[in-house]
């Protein structure tokens, strides 16, 4: 792991040697992919000043198809494909997958290879589940979450996973990784750009997509898990640093207020009721 750790400047510069670059902005469309759902039955776990208990909450999985001219980028890639045997039921959490990636894409004429990059917001099982499946594809992905595999210890118990990379990191061998360090261009063209916004796990990271006729969108990885833990800018029991989610959450509310951008919390039904429906988009 240490060597590997050592290659990753090595695989930056690598990935920039590519000629990643677009003279103009490209037009984008944004799909959102049902990823799977949860129960929480014991929402106090999403507190660690002791709100929500006695309470229980439903979630949404979602990951996000993006079109940028010919190119398509998935962000995050949801629950492993052993949650289609679901529901399945671990502590407190009860969890289903109905649909996996790869077979969603397909309504759309796509197949995993026609994927070229898979962007994770963080290494949780249940958003970067189905990775290997894309093992064509460039992981895109915070220098710090990388880091943070190295101490395998205190990333379990963080429920942080290297093997849900399996395709992209073996071993001491870095492939297809674009590793990113902070509020990152992805294309160079003002259309995606990562916030860094650790706390939740070292390297989480939440997207701001410029879209043509909707405007500013941000996907907001597992910053906020619904709206009330928004509005309340409360920290998960389980979060990394709790000082650094509250500092990321204003970061992020700074950015949306800044761009007027559309909020989207991954987890909340509400927001993603309100995107169209594959095979439908925004653009």
């Amino acid at each position: 792991m240490k060597r590997f750790l050592s290659r990753l400047a090595f695989a930056a510069l690598s990935f920039a040697a590519t000629g990643l670059s677009y003279a103009a902005a490209s037009d984008l469309q944004m799909y959102r992919l049902d990823c799977g759902y949860m129960k929480l039955g014991d929402k106090s776990v999403m507190s660690d000043e002791g709100l929500y208990k006695g309470q229980s909450y439903d979630i949404v999985i979602s990951c996000y198809l993006i079109k940028h001219g010919d190119d398509w980028l998935l962000w995050d890639a949801g629950l492993p494909k052993k949650y289609l045997a679901g529901p399945v039921t671990e502590g407190s959490f009860t969890t289903k997958l109905d649909r996996t990636i790869v077979d969603q894409i397909s309504d759309l004429g796509l197949t995993a290879d026609d994927i070229k990059y898979v962007a994770v917001s963080h290494s949780h099982f249940d958003h970067s589940g189905q990775v290997n499946d894309f093992p064509n594809a460039t992981l895109i992905i915070q220098r710090d979450e990388l880091t943070a595999l190295a101490d395998t210890k205190k990333a379990s118990e963080h429920y942080i996973d290297a093997g849900l990379f399996s395709s992209h990191i073996s071993g001491q061998k870095l492939e297809r990784v674009k590793v990113v360090d902070g509020d990152v261009d992805i294309f160079g063209d003002g259309t995606l750009q990562t916030i860094q916004t650790p706390g939740h796990t070292p390297g989480s990271m939440a997207l701001l997509l410029k879209l043509n006729n909707a405007g500013y969108y941000v996907l907001s990885g597992d910053q906020w898990h619904f709206t009330e833990n928004h509005q309340r800018q409360q920290v998960p029991t389980w979060n990394y640093d709790h000082k650094q989610t509250k500092s990321s959450g204003k970061k992020l509310d700074d950015v949306i207020a800044a761009k007027h951008a559309t909020l989207v919390i991954q987890h909340e039904p509400v927001d993603n009721q309100k995107l169209p429906k594959l095979p439908r988009f925004l653009d």
